[in-house]
């Protein structure tokens, strides 16, 4: 098993290197998308630091802490997207019938779907959260444990775009849908924890994982909170299993519609 796990990592990281290098190819657009993602995430620091600098501080939070969220939150989405770039693609490619061309190969059909695109510009999302967070540091310390939370909270990231995409075997074409949701994610995680309350504070706990890919993670970098990376650990297991039972689950459904065909 741990084996078979070895190898497919060392085949993503030829893949992820294969693409990074073909993208490369086109050095113009390439530079383009990198330097580009990274001037849009400068511009967010520079609006919530104009905010910080009128309100130095939001129910407790402070500057440093969503510079923090920044770092981690980009950081973890560039992480996903450089190596399952492909994932948000599912819903589209169950659509259409084009699962088929991977069911046909030897390899794990999800890891085949979500490696075969990297994205280039998440590679600015990266080099940004990276920087971001090497302006704030106070130890190496810290900066390990931010690399292991962003990787974490990317694993969890992914679980949730892969159980969203799915959903795609069950309800038809469903790509809008499970972009606009992840899309909410996405911009709830760009916002401190104390902006909410209510039932939109109840469904980042609960519908959509803000707490454990962007809020919880602040504090355990910022403070160590050892319980807290448990926490995150076990969520993302058990998203993990909910995620591979219903992709597998829908995978069959699909295999039995007869739409298989050989690409050529």
């Amino acid at each position: 098993m741990f084996k078979n796990l070895y190898r497919y990592i060392i085949l993503t990281f030829e893949i992820i290197k294969l693409n990074i290098l073909s993208a490369m190819e086109y050095r113009a657009t390439f530079i383009t998308q990198v330097v580009g993602m990274a001037l849009n995430d400068i511009l967010l620091v520079f609006m919530w630091t104009a905010f910080f600098a009128k309100f130095p501080n939001l129910n407790g939070w402070g500057v440093q802490d969503t510079f923090l969220l920044f770092a981690i939150g980009m950081t973890n989405f560039g992480i996903y997207r450089i190596f399952a770039g492909n994932a948000e693609e599912i819903s589209y490619l169950i659509a259409r019938g084009e699962l088929d061309y991977h069911l046909t190969l030897p390899k794990n059909v999800l890891w085949q779907v979500s490696t075969a695109k990297t994205n280039i510009s998440a590679i600015g999302d990266v080099i940004f959260g990276v920087v971001l967070f090497l302006f704030i540091v106070t130890s190496w310390q810290q900066f390990i444990l931010f690399a292991f939370i962003s990787i974490l909270t990317a694993l969890i990231l992914y679980n949730f775009i892969v159980l969203l995409q799915s959903m795609g075997f069950f309800f038809g074409n469903f790509e809008e849908t499970a972009d606009r949701i992840f899309h909410i994610l996405l911009g709830l995680s760009l916002y401190p924890s104390t902006s909410f309350s209510g039932v939109l504070k109840f469904i980042t706990f609960t519908i959509i994982p803000v707490v454990f890919t962007a809020w919880l993670p602040v504090d355990v970098v910022k403070n160590f909170k050892l319980v807290y990376i448990w926490y995150i650990i076990g969520f993302w297991l058990i998203s993990l299993i909910i995620t591979l039972f219903v992709f597998n689950r829908g995978l069959r459904r699909y295999e039995s519609g007869n739409m298989i065909h050989v690409k050529m």
